[in-house]
């Protein structure tokens, strides 16, 4: 991938061009394109930017070929901040425009429409810059394979890099002045490409325990004992992984499993990621803490938490998690179900511009408005403050139990009050400007409500969540289903688009089956097995090696299979855990063939990297601990001959060096110690200080938990050094040479002499030169801690 480098140093170089500011009106009084006629809201946003986009379609790629012009592809969502910024002061610039049209035929695609071209041009980004996010922006040759990518351009050079007309002058002058390498480069990352995208990076292999014992024991190794969750900032709901503990809790009863759980789901529902006011969660925390969230509000996320809490509830019978899985469902109820019963797709996080400000208090704002209660709330709650002074995110500093005891009230007096001090915020934060509703119906995604509402009505017997399932399904049922029984991907104005991927049969196959698990109606079992058909015939790989993502698609430049989770369980996972539980309930031994065969087909990924694959390894372990004894399958397993497939090459050994010093290891209860951490950066290197220079990059962190009773009291991290790079003109605070990083912790009262335990520590960094940026990396290591007999 050398010329990959070569263009990304190029383009730091770029002459300075002067552009007048985006005009902000434009996007209202300029004639329509060719988006006009779109259905998705987030395509709808662009459809009077000055620049001539088009849907992905048939009129654009033909148009490319014919005018042998390369395409800039732009990929984003209706809830996307930086979207929104880079249609204000990009797309709805002129002169910008102008550049676009003269050049290039532009593109826009709505990542959750076409998830397909989301994951294959986001692994182009990801090559050539070492990361991702959205918009994604992405120029193609007309055969439709990608030779350069970035994500949020601005509109003007600033800071050493460049805006997005030098991007366009320089990718133009490169597509006429130097068209082989374009072309050479081009197929090179879609080689790339398909060898990440295309199938399994490790030979196949029968899972047994070891797998599933070495995804315990990494997430274990990553749990965040101070913060819960896992990993350092930022921090989305680790919802898979906490599943997959709980799965394991039930059968192996162990108490540090049910723990981690327990801490991560206190902190999450305490945090600012919690909608207070409303109820739901945010999209994920941008601190360690859960405090100030990225305020977009995700269907996903609210079905996979509804469901973890309730699970949770039902396994402990602790009151806190049922409250906030009730929560949820109001909010879903209140703001995101159609009239028809199918729910919407998602909120957006901005308001007027400005992140989070529908959600944002100030202490003055709420004295006014709660009088006297204001006194409650600060027993219970308190502000975070936004990073741009916009407002004040609500947490709660504690749990209602423990404020119930301190105020001297029984659990439901303060439940009670705490309503009556919601009700006038939600109230008068209804009458501010509402963030823009995605309103188009999601068919996976619905799949993943149904699933909710389904098992909320197995554990808690209301009614109205039954209800509230089957409306769904029978709207999708009816609605977003041919008449050749295929599914459609989304649905919106009475319009259902797009061919169903494989997430939209597995995850509504997989909230028909908890709706027949929750009911007993036959007639759930009966859809269920109708899509999981389809499934099988448009989507198995006859070599048996899984399911692919895509049907097919000629407008695609590699059909795409993987196992790994994302922000949401994997579809091969999906479809296998509904595979194993259609073959338990029918006796149909063709089901437990299929998933054999997909579990084996990615068993040498889920070894290489168990985090990656928790969903999968979740499913293994409900294969090798279900008696299956009374099937025979119809045909022998597949000895599969796939070649070992060789990984990016890993960070060197010599860029990071560490030594782990614990001050320590003969405690007694009470005890304070701490544990150093020496790094020895190789001469060159350097790793991001804490905090980093910016919210982009990522700093250096650690994270501890321990077998023993210990608590995390604080970490040290020391000013970083100021280094400047002339490729960028940019100085950063960085850790180079020698670094020591420091936690200070406490040994507590009820640890027990002579008990001996691991301290787990994960150190995440990314290691960079003066060209180039390391993948992130992780070091996990363990020491031993020994509890002495008191003197």
């Amino acid at each position: 991938m050398r010329s990959t480098k070569s263009y990304l140093f190029i383009l730091l170089f770029f002459p300075t061009l002067t552009l007048h500011p985006a005009n902000a009106e434009s996007t209202s009084t300029h004639p329509a394109n060719h988006l006009a006629n779109e259905t998705s809201p987030y395509l709808l946003l662009h459809a009077h930017n000055p620049v001539d986009w088009y849907p992905w379609g048939p009129e654009a790629l033909e148009r490319a070929r014919r005018e042998d012009k390369p395409i800039f592809l732009s990929v984003g969502y209706s809830t996307c901040y930086w979207c929104h910024v880079m249609e204000r002061n990009v797309f709805s610039n002129q002169e910008i425009a102008d550049l676009m049209n003269q050049w290039f035929v532009n593109i826009k695609v709505d990542r959750e429409e076409r998830p397909d071209l989301d994951k294959i041009y986001m692994t182009a980004t990801q090559i050539i810059t070492r990361q991702g996010g959205w918009p994604n922006s992405v120029f193609l040759t007309p055969d439709l394979k990608p030779f350069f990518a970035g994500t949020y351009f601005p509109p003007q050079d600033s800071y050493g890099r460049p805006g997005f007309p030098s991007v366009l002058t320089f990718l133009q002058r490169a597509w006429v002045e130097q068209r082989q390498e374009v072309e050479d480069q081009a197929n090179q990352l879609t080689q790339h490409i398909e060898e990440l995208s295309a199938r399994p990076d490790a030979p196949a292999l029968a899972p047994d325990s070891v797998m599933v014992n070495r995804a315990r024991d990494a997430l274990q190794g990553r749990y965040d004992g101070l913060n819960g969750g896992f990993g350092g900032a930022p921090k989305f709901p680790p919802c898979i992984n906490l599943e997959f503990l709980l799965d394991l809790w039930e059968r192996q009863n162990d108490e540090r499993l049910l723990g981690i759980v327990r801490h991560s789901l206190a902190v999450m529902a305490a945090g600012g990621i919690y909608d207070h006011v409303g109820g739901g969660f945010h999209r994920y925390a941008t601190d360690a803490q859960w405090r100030v969230p990225h305020f977009e509000k995700m269907l996903y996320n609210q079905a996979h938490l509804a469901h973890l809490y309730l699970r949770a509830y039902k396994l402990t019978n602790e009151p806190a998690w049922r409250r906030v899985a009730e929560d949820i469902f109001r909010f879903i109820a209140r703001e995101m179900t159609s009239p028809a019963g199918a729910f919407y797709s998602a909120l957006d996080a901005e308001t007027e511009t400005v992140e989070g400000k529908y959600y944002l208090w100030t202490e003055e704002q709420l004295e006014e408005i709660l009088g006297e209660r204001f006194e409650l709330f600060e027993e219970i709650y308190d502000l975070a403050p936004m990073p741009e002074d916009e407002g004040w995110v609500v947490y709660r500093t504690q749990e209602l139990e423990t404020a119930a005891a301190d105020l001297e009230m029984s659990l439901s007096d303060l439940e009670e009050q705490i309503e009556a001090l919601r009700a006038p915020l939600l109230a008068l934060r209804s009458q501010r400007t509402y963030p823009l509703l995605d309103d188009k119906i999601i068919t996976s995604w619905n799949g993943m409500m149904i699933t909710a509402y389904a098992y909320a009505y197995e554990v808690l017997k209301e009614p109205a969540y039954r209800q509230t399932a089957e409306r769904a399904a029978t709207f999708v049922l009816q609605h977003m289903r041919g008449k050749d029984g295929k599914l459609k991907r989304v649905y919106r104005q009475n319009v259902a688009k797009y061919d169903g991927y494989l997430e939209d049969y597995a995850f509504f196959a997989r909230g028909l089956l908890d709706l027949y698990r929750a009911t007993n109606e036959p007639r759930w079992l009966t859809a269920a097995r109708d899509i999981v058909e389809h499934m099988e015939t448009n989507f198995w790989d006859e070599e048996g090696k899984g399911f692919f993502y895509t049907a097919g698609g000629a407008d695609l430049i590699v059909r795409l299979k993987n196992a790994q989770d994302s922000a949401l369980p994997a579809a091969n996972a999906v479809a296998v855990h509904n595979l194993l539980d259609l073959a338990a309930w029918t006796g149909d031994s063709v089901y437990l063939e299929r998933a054999r065969q997909s579990l084996h087909v990615f068993g040498g990924t889920m070894q290489a990297s168990p985090t990656a694959f928790v969903h999968l390894i979740a499913a293994a372990d409900k294969y090798l601990n279900t008696d299956w004894s009374h099937q025979q399958p119809t045909s022998s397993i597949l000895t599969l001959a796939t070649p070992l497939y060789t990984t990016p090459a890993a960070p060197p050994d010599s860029v990071l060096h560490t030594r782990i010093v614990v001050s320590e290891t003969q405690l007694i209860p009470n005890q304070l110690f701490s544990v150093t951490v020496h790094l020895d950066i190789h001469q060159g290197w350097h790793i991001n200080a804490n905090p980093p220079s910016s919210d982009l990059l990522i700093p250096t962190s650690l994270t501890l938990n321990a077998d023993l009773p210990v608590e995390i009291l604080s970490f040290e991290y020391p000013s970083g050094t100021p280094y400047h790079f002339p490729a960028t003109q940019e100085t950063l605070n960085v850790y180079t040479g020698q670094v020591i990083l420091k936690a200070h912790l406490r040994l507590k009262s009820e640890a027990q002499t002579n008990q001996q335990g691991k301290l787990n520590l994960l150190l995440q960094y990314q290691a960079c030169d003066d060209a180039l940026c390391l993948p992130p990396a992780e070091h996990l290591a363990s020491v031993q801690l020994n509890v002495a007999t008191e003197n």
